[in-house]
């Protein structure tokens, strides 16, 4: 009964976790600033490429982030740090995260798997050492 309980809870946090990195209706989140992706961005989505065993298009992404130390809100969700969204090909980061590298591989691996979920297959048993979960 327990093993069932834990696996009720960690499929109700992969559920609301799901939900805080995309949405297909949201707007980039208030804020935003557009700014060039470091060059470092591109080699982590080669880690990211490597471990997942599937590929994307990096220079296909638009990268923003919001200004500040904190976190953003996107809908009735706060404490954003990280969004993909796959309808305008973005990626919007916290300022105070845009150097973790562990946070940007995150949200690169939404976008080359292009799917705003977290199958545990890519998250935890192949990328799971290098990206947050």
């Amino acid at each position: 009964m327990a093993r069932a309980v834990s696996t009720i809870a960690f499929s109700a946090a992969l559920v609301l976790v799901a939900a805080r990195c995309s949405s297909p209706t949201d707007s980039l989140p208030s804020g935003a600033v557009a700014f060039s992706a470091p060059a470092i961005y591109e080699t982590w989505w080669h880690e990211v490429e490597q471990c997942s065993g599937k590929t994307g298009d990096f220079a296909a992404i638009s990268w923003y982030y919001v200004p500040g130390q904190g976190d953003f809100t996107v809908g009735s969700n706060p404490d954003i740090v990280g969004l993909w969204q796959a309808f305008n090909h973005s990626i919007t980061l916290s300022q105070s995260v845009w150097e973790n590298a562990d946070v940007v591989r995150h949200e690169e691996l939404h976008a080359i798997l292009q799917r705003g979920d977290h199958p545990p297959e890519y998250f935890v048993q192949k990328c799971g050492s290098i990206v947050t979960h």
